[in-house]
């Protein structure tokens, strides 16, 4: 399941940036406003990764897989799934590059990430997003560094939020 998700999800990616000939490489995040979706999204990806690499760092698979999925299932069912109308708007609007500049952010990194679990799906996600851009990368993600967790970007509390609000949409669908 982890895996489809993934890779659904990063054909959602590649769909649109093709259709919009989007360069991730020709934009810096950090020039562009976030919604509240883009920050949780990059909240949820540091906390992520700073969850798998303390459970390999201490042989806990199935716990860093864990982390992995629930990150993966949450960018697909709710970050893009709730998103995918800022995909859909005429040109490049600031709004548009901000989405797609954070679900790229977000697969790169999560693949690195997955590298040691999942390597030959990391490997053609990176081949694809990452070398087809920038000849200078590593040539393999298992040449890249472990990604560096950015706790400036770590919002505990919007994360704790926001899955409350995900509880909610749950218990409604489920009451339905």
């Amino acid at each position: 399941k982890f895996m489809g998700t993934l890779w659904n999800t990063y054909a959602f990616y590649v769909l649109y940036a093709n259709i919009d000939k989007f360069d991730p490489t020709k934009y810096n995040i950090s020039d562009y406003e976030l919604t509240v979706m883009d920050k949780w999204l990059l909240s949820r990806l540091n906390s992520t990764v700073k969850a798998v690499d303390e459970n390999l760092g201490n042989y806990r698979i199935p716990e860093a897989a864990r982390a992995l999925q629930d990150f993966v299932d949450e960018m697909s069912n709710w970050y893009v799934r709730r998103g995918r109308e800022r995909y859909w708007v005429q040109g490049m609007t600031d709004d548009k590059i901000a989405a797609y500049l954070t679900l790229y952010t977000a697969l790169v990194t999560i693949s690195k990430t997955a590298a040691p679990m999942i390597p030959f799906m990391a490997e053609n996600i990176y081949q694809n997003l990452v070398i087809n851009l920038d000849s200078s990368a590593p040539e393999s993600i298992h040449l890249c560094d472990f990604p560096k967790v950015d706790e400036a970007l770590i919002d505990t509390k919007l994360e704790e939020q926001m899955e409350k609000v995900l509880e909610i949409v749950v218990l409604g669908r489920s009451a339905r």
